[in-house]
């Protein structure tokens, strides 16, 4: 697996863990901006942030797919359906 792919997965990997951070805060911080009526631009800015990782994470598989890094696949894959899955997790 190449260089790029290693570091790309740990970023990607690291985005993770620091998105499940935040959803386990994600009740009491809902709480917050509801009572400080920033509701809606809180909930706009978590759904942006939901998709481009979700775009990042799509972008380098299919880039894994190009540079035939077939090592790399499985990890975007397994990255990818994880973060799908994990807000109906925590919600």
């Amino acid at each position: 697996m190449p260089k790029r792919h290693r570091n790309l997965i740990a970023l990607i990997t690291i985005l993770t863990f620091l998105r499940m951070v935040f959803a386990s805060f994600y009740p009491m911080i809902y709480g917050y901006f509801n009572t400080q009526d920033l509701l809606s631009p809180f909930l706009t800015i978590a759904q942006i942030a939901r998709l481009l990782m979700y775009l990042l994470i799509f972008g380098c598989g299919i880039w894994a797919i190009k540079d035939k890094a077939n090592r790399a696949i499985p990890f975007y894959l397994l990255l990818f359906f994880f973060n799908l899955i994990t807000p109906f997790v925590f919600g």
